[in-house]
């Protein structure tokens, strides 16, 4: 349409795409906010009380339908069973049901469509034989579009569910040597919307913030945090490089004009 100046928009890499070639095509800003993939790596000396809690609101709550949920959990060797361990009974306590039922933690996923994608992963991990520990299997659709919290462990980073957004209460955890192993692991996707780092150790959460390939990075809090008043947006296919709220979202819906005035 001749009259749109700019387009800004939330979803899918692909739509994204597509609306930032026509926009091009018609010489207008286009602000867009993709997909993710969001690490919690956690190190060995974190507060694993904090780290297991915030990852385990940020995958699950919402039905992991924000795309700033996490969905690796990047762990090094010297606490991965134990986060493993840890993980499974905080996400065994979650409640599945009626979203309008103040008891619930985790509702259904926004329709059919969605429903049929999830269950589409679950059947692909286990035909690649993924270590599920929780979870796993769909509920029957009719009974309402309900994923159960699912955990895979010892995932391989390069399989699909490792890679590819799923958008559902499903994590994987992945483990990692070390600490910069698991910088490495974490950067190792084509998103980088956003992530979380657990440390105690203010050194180590310094070089993560600075490494991390993210727009938005959290050290001990939940990758899927976010403040209306701060600039928010991912770096590589997460984004086109621009930034919504705050600020950001003010200088993109304005036009820079120069104005002279010659005294006379």
């Amino acid at each position: 349409d001749p009259r749109a100046r700019a387009v800004t928009f939330t979803g899918s890499n692909g739509v994204g795409r597509g609306i930032a070639a026509r926009a091009a095509e018609s010489g207008i800003k286009a602000q867009l906010e993709l997909g993710g993939k969001n690490p919690s790596v956690v190190l060995a000396d974190a507060d694993l009380d904090r780290a297991v809690g915030c990852i385990t609101r940020s995958a699950m709550w919402s039905t992991g339908q924000r795309c700033t949920a996490t969905s690796r959990a990047i762990v090094v060797d010297e606490v991965y069973e134990e986060v493993v361990e840890r993980l499974v009974a905080a996400s065994t306590a979650l409640v599945v049901g009626d979203p309008l039922d103040e008891g619930t933690d985790v509702g259904p996923v926004a329709s059919r469509s969605q429903f049929d994608t999830v269950a589409g992963y679950l059947a692909i991990a286990q035909d690649q034989g993924l270590k599920c520990v929780l979870g796993g299997e769909a509920g029957d659709p009719d009974d309402g579009f309900f994923i159960p919290p699912t955990i895979y462990a010892d995932v391989d980073p390069d399989s699909r569910l490792a890679v590819e957004e799923v958008f559902g209460p499903v994590i994987v955890v992945i483990r990692a040597r070390d600490a910069e192993h698991a910088l490495e692991l974490a950067n190792a996707t084509e998103y980088g919307l956003s992530a979380s780092l657990f440390t105690t150790n203010l050194s180590s959460a310094l070089r993560a913030t600075r490494e991390l390939e993210a727009g938005v990075v959290h050290v001990n809090g939940e990758s899927a945090g976010a403040e209306p008043h701060v600039p928010f947006g991912g770096m590589k296919a997460s984004s086109t490089g621009s930034r919504e709220q705050g600020k950001a979202a003010a200088e993109f819906f304005t036009e820079t004009k120069t104005i002279y005035f010659e005294a006379v």
